[in-house]
């Protein structure tokens, strides 16, 4: 591979990278916002208990859709930057170097955060399908 295209395809593995990393973003704040007004509604007194159940379903539904999605954006996210690491090495490039990045030692990196934040969303909504069921 000539040094030109090595160069392009570095280019596009970074870019693919930061754009994954703020898609995440934006699918976390999504996801927050879709959460927090279906909390909204099946708390509100002007619902009625049979719909409750329908959209404490719907919010099961959507916090497994998400935790799908996050984790497939996760695994693109770790392969852009697995390739731009590559890449860079072999051009000497240090964007990705360990020296230029901060050290991770927690497991807490985005793409778990992300997924356990989804998982939470699901024992909620499972919560609240239990509350709904035997103490409505």
């Amino acid at each position: 591979m000539d040094n030109d295209n090595t160069q392009q395809e570095f280019k596009s593995a970074e870019e693919l990278h930061r754009f994954e990393a703020g898609i995440m973003l934006g699918k976390t704040a999504v996801y927050l916002l879709a959460t927090g007004a279906l909390i909204n509604a099946v708390t509100g007194k002007e619902v009625a208990t049979p719909y409750r159940y329908l959209i404490a379903l719907y919010g099961l539904l959507i916090s497994w859709s998400f935790l799908l999605i996050t984790h497939r954006s996760g695994i693109n996210l770790r392969g852009a930057r697995r390739r731009a690491e590559e890449l860079g090495e072999h051009l000497g490039f240090k964007l990705y170097s360990a020296e230029y990045r901060a050290p991770t030692k927690s497991k807490f990196v985005s793409r778990n955060t992300t997924r356990l934040i989804c998982l939470f969303g699901s024992l909620v909504w499972i919560l609240v399908l239990i509350r709904l069921s035997f103490f409505s």
